[in-house]
């Protein structure tokens, strides 16, 4: 039997907004080409993604900030801060619902499916 568990939480979402297809060359691993509207998840926070500390780190970082100024590029969501609670000796996810903070159990322990 294998599981497979919900990894959505780890994962930023950015969507092409610019309203035609657009290449981003600071998306990585190498810059992506995106479609009007399309969205693409890179695994973990997108800021460590695209200033990957190298020497294209700072030129990278302020063409998203330009694409992101622009509204070409639009951020949908980022992983969710991970607060380990002492006294209950578990991890929860720092989460948002109907405009109040709230936590919320990790998605990683969540099961999708059973096969």
């Amino acid at each position: 039997m294998t599981i497979v568990y919900d990894h959505a939480c780890l994962v930023s979402t950015v969507k092409n907004t610019s309203g035609v297809e657009k290449f981003f060359g600071f998306l990585p691993p190498h810059g992506r080409r995106l479609a009007a509207d399309e969205e693409l998840n890179v695994f973990g926070d997108l800021r460590e993604s695209i200033n990957r500390g190298d020497r294209y780190g700072a030129r990278n970082m302020n063409s998203f900030l330009a694409a992101l100024d622009r509204g070409d590029l639009e951020i949908t969501s980022t992983p969710a801060p991970i607060a380990y609670d002492e006294t209950l000796g578990n991890s929860q996810l720092v989460s948002i619902d109907n405009g109040a903070f709230s936590l919320a159990a990790p998605c990683w322990e969540t099961s999708l499916s059973e096969t």
